[in-house]
C-alpha cells in the first residue's frame, strides 16, 4: 500500500520538500494510517509534520480518543494538537446536522492551527470509498459533474494521499504494522446520511445490480473530474473577452454567450457567480439555468438576486452580476426626441442605436428589433417614456398604456425611465428590450427590412 500511495502522491504533487503537513486524526484506521505513512515518508519527500485532533464531545468514549491521538504522535515522535469543541450546542444553535457542524467546526480548528504553524497544508485520511460514497451522495442529491468528480487530490489547503487505495487495504495496513485504532461507534449508526449509504445502500447495489459498484463510482469520479476540470479551463479562458470585470461588477457579452456550448455557458455563468461570492456553496442547478436563461434571453432591466447577496441584472446586450448596489437607478433618458439616421449609427444620452437595410433579419436578442421599411413613416426617433404613452404590442390586439405594460412586464419602476421609446412620425414602434408595435411589423409582402440595434455606449 505504502508504494501505491507514493504513486498517488508523485502523481499529484502533493508533498513538496520544504512544506509543512498537518495531519487530521481521529484516531480511527484511516487517520492513523495516514499519521504513520506520512511519518515514513516526510524525510524522503522533506516535509515537516504535525497533528492535530479534535474532540466533538458527542461520545463519552471521546476524550479517551483523544489521549489516545496525542500518546501515539509522541511516540513517533510527532508534536500534536489537542481540542475539545462543543459541537452539540453549536450544532443546535445553528439548526445544522450533525455531520455539518463537525465538519464546519472541525475544518476551522484545522485552519486555525495551519495558519499558527506558519500556513500549513492539512492531509485528511480520506480514501477510495470515502470517494464512492460521496460521488453516490452527490448523484442522489442531482448533482452535475462539479459533484460527480467528488473529493480532489489537492483541493486549496486540503491533501487526500490516501485516495487511491481502499477501506480493506487501508484495515490490512493496520493489521501488518500493528496499530490499534480506536473504533468510533457513531460509525454503525444509520442516523447519518453517509453512514446509511455506506452500510445500506452500497451492500444492496454490490449484491444485486453491480459488485464492483465501488470501482464504477470511483471510475465515474476520475472520469467527471477530467471533464469539469477541462470545460473549466476553456471557460476561464473567456476572461477578458467574453466575460469583463466593470467597476465591481461581471458583465457578460449575452451574444457571445449564446454562441457557446450549454456545458460552457454554465461553466461561464458558475465561474462569475464563485468569483463574486467566493464559494458556489448555496448556488443550485436551477439558479445556474435561470441566470444562463435570463443571460441568453430576459428583458432588459430584469434582475434575479442569488444566495449571498449577489444581483444579477439584465441590460440590451450583457448580463451584470455583482453586489446589490448595481441595481440603482439608471440614466434618464430625455423626453424631447433625437433622430435616428437611417443607415447610420446614433448616439443619444449613454446610447448607440446602429440602423441597416438589410435582407434578411439577423439574430440580435431583444436589444435588436427589425421593421417593414416601407410601412414606417420617417424620421424614427428615440426618447424616454412620457406619461399617457401608449403603444400596441406586437401578436396582442389593440394598444395598451406604456406604464401598464411595464407593471405587466415587472420592470422596475427606477428603470422605466431608462428605457428607450423609439417611434416613427405615427406611433410608437418599439419599447426597446422589452416588444415591438405592430405598427411597421414584418410580412411576407416586406421587401425592405429595417434593423435596428441598441447598445450603451460603454458596452461596445
Amino acid at each position: 500500500m505504502l508504494a501505491k500511495v507514493k504513486a498517488w502522491v508523485s502523481r499529484h504533487r502533493l508533498l513538496v520538500p520544504g512544506s509543512r503537513i498537518l495531519a487530521a486524526c481521529s484516531g480511527g484506521p484511516d487517520s492513523l494510517a495516514l499519521v504513520h505513512i506520512l511519518n515514513q515518508l516526510k524525510d524522503e519527500y522533506g516535509f515537516c509534520l504535525a497533528v492535530a485532533h479534535m474532540n466533538h464531545m458527542f461520545r463519552p468514549e471521546a476524550a479517551q480518543e483523544a489521549e489516545f491521538v496525542a500518546a501515539f504522535s509522541a511516540g513517533l515522535g510527532l508534536a500534536c494538537q489537542v481540542t475539545s469543541i462543543n459541537v452539540p450546542g453549536y450544532q443546535q444553535a445553528n439548526k445544522l446536522s450533525a455531520e455539518e457542524a463537525g465538519r464546519i467546526l472541525r475544518y476551522q480548528y484545522l485552519r486555525q492551527v495551519a495558519a499558527d504553524w506558519g500556513g500549513a497544508q492539512i492531509a485528511t485520511g480520506h480514501h477510495r470509498d470515502d470517494q464512492a460514497e460521496t460521488v453516490l451522495i452527490n448523484l442522489l442529491r442531482g448533482a452535475g459533474s462539479g459533484g460527480l468528480r467528488g473529493m480532489q487530490p489537492l483541493s486549496g489547503d486540503i491533501i487526500r494521499p490516501l485516495l487511491a487505495v481502499s477501506r480493506w487495504e487501508i484495515e490490512e495496513y493496520c493489521l501488518r504494522q500493528q496499530l490499534a485504532p480506536c473504533q468510533d461507534s457513531s460509525n454503525l449508526t444509520t442516523d447519518y446520511l453517509r453512514n446509511r449509504v455506506r452500510l445500506n445502500l452500497l451492500p444492496v447495489l454490490e449484491a444485486d445490480y453491480n459488485p464492483a459498484i465501488r470501482e464504477a463510482l470511483w471510475r465515474l469520479a476520475v472520469l467527471a473530474g477530467d471533464e469539469h476540470d477541462y470545460i473549466y479551463q476553456e471557460a476561464g479562458k473567456l476572461w477578458g473577452t467574453i466575460i469583463n470585470a466593470d467597476r465591481g461588477k461581471a458583465v457578460i457579452n449575452s451574444r457571445a454567450l449564446a454562441d457557446l456550448h450549454p456545458a460552457l455557458q454554465r461553466a461561464c455563468i458558475r465561474q462569475v457567480i464563485e468569483k463574486k461570492r467566493g464559494t458556489l456553496t448555496g448556488i443550485s442547478f436551477i439558479h445556474v439555468e435561470n441566470l444562463t436563461n435570463m443571460a441568453l434571453a430576459g428583458e432588459v432591466g430584469s434582475q434575479m438576486t442569488l444566495p449571498g447577496g449577489l444581483t444579477a441584472r439584465k441590460t440590451y446586450t450583457t448580463l451584470e452580476v455583482g453586489a446589490a448596489c448595481i441595481t440603482g437607478v439608471e440614466h434618464r433618458l430625455g423626453t424631447v426626441p433625437s433622430e435616428v439616421a437611417i443607415p447610420g449609427i446614433t448616439r443619444i444620452d449613454s446610447l448607440t442605436v446602429t440602423a441597416e437595410i438589410v435582407s434578411a433579419p439577423a439574430a440580435g436578442g431583444r436589444a435588436t428589433a427589425v421593421f417593414d421599411l416601407e410601412q414606417l413613416c420617417l424620421p424614427v426617433t428615440l426618447r424616454g417614456r412620457r406619461p399617457g404613452d401608449r403603444f400596441r404590442p406586437l401578436g396582442l390586439n389593440g394598444s395598451k398604456k406604456i406604464k401598464d405594460f411595464f407593471i405587466d412586464s415587472k420592470v422596475p419602476e427606477s428603470q422605466r425611465d431608462s428605457v428607450p421609446i423609439v417611434s416613427d412620425q405615427q406611433e410608437i414602434i418599439w419599447v426597446a428590450g422589452y416588444r415591438q408595435s405592430e405598427h411597421g411589423r414584418i410580412t411576407g409582402n416586406t421587401k425592405k427590412i429595417l434593423q435596428l440595434s441598441i447598445t450603451k455606449q460603454e458596452e461596445i
